[in-house]
């Protein structure tokens, strides 16, 4: 769903299921995506053993000011074992990333993470690489099994992480569980994701 002039412009519920825009992002194993039905609603449930893959959506969406990014999203636990800085180890129960157009090279990402120990509000690199960062919005298992609902300004988060310059258009919108340096079985949920603008 894309809309230039404001308003919505990105939805997705998972009432009717995994719809075919959702894309496998493969790298490690398969984690296992499915959408389940809790009283009157679906969210997708992403179950990882020792395996790491996403799914990824492909849009065309511009960032004017005020632009937002909210979801919600849960995890039965961290990876025990996992890191945040150790390419090895980086599994993370939950994370959504937002990709940005780029001419030359891997796209740029934000990625919204549930960390497994590094503090709520810092952001840190991709061990392999400096074009995928992160901020960390909720960490270690504290809140676990708990529905948390999140809301960025992704023009915000673009300039505290890449700098003063305008963000290009969004290309893909995607998400990832992980388990596959740490050996673990994690399952992380995610619902309502929802990007909208003045």
């Amino acid at each position: 769903m894309v809309n230039s002039s404001g308003g919505v412009l990105f939805s997705e519920d998972f009432e009717k299921g995994l719809g075919k825009r959702w894309e496998p992002v493969k790298f490690e194993g398969q984690t296992e995506y499915t959408v389940v039905k809790e009283a009157t609603n679906s969210f997708l449930k992403a179950r990882a053993v020792s395996s790491a893959s996403g799914l990824g959506a492909k849009v065309e969406i511009p960032v004017p000011a005020k632009t937002t990014f909210s979801w919600r999203w849960k995890l039965d636990k961290t990876p025990p074992g996992a890191s945040d800085d150790t390419k090895k180890t980086f599994d993370h129960a939950a994370r959504i990333f937002v990709a940005f157009k780029t001419t030359l090279g891997p796209p740029r990402t934000i990625n919204y993470v549930w960390a497994n120990k590094t503090a709520v509000g810092k952001t840190f690199n991709h061990p392999s690489s400096n074009r995928a960062r992160f901020i960390v919005l909720e960490s270690g298992d504290a809140k676990a099994g708990q529905w948390m609902s999140e809301s960025r300004d992704l023009r915000a988060d673009w300039k505290s992480l890449f700098g003063d310059d305008d963000p290009p258009n969004i290309v893909s919108i995607g998400l990832m569980t992980d388990s596959d340096g740490s050996h673990a079985t994690v399952t992380g949920s995610y619902d309502d994701l929802k990007i909208s603008a003045p």
